[in-house]
């Protein structure tokens, strides 16, 4: 993502560090259940992080193996 920034009186095209997501309001009552319950995550941010990740990581094996069944198939032909 990129955001326009004023620097010098001209716009100057940046990459953003980060960027800002909406959760409901149950699944952040849910996180904050379960941080304060174990302890383990310092801050929603990092719950989310940490659970984004884990699900990047899931759908690319996911991926990985549709596109090796997808060749395995062709390759039977």
């Amino acid at each position: 993502m990129q955001i326009g920034v004023a620097k010098g009186g001209a716009m100057e095209e940046k990459k953003a560090k980060y960027v800002t997501v909406s959760l409901p309001v149950a699944i952040s009552d849910a996180i904050d259940g379960l941080m304060d319950e174990l302890g383990y995550w310092p801050s929603r941010g990092a719950f989310v992080r940490e659970a984004c990740l884990e699900k990047i990581r899931k759908e690319r094996l996911w991926l990985r193996a549709f596109r090796e069944a997808k060749e395995e198939t062709r390759s039977e032909r």
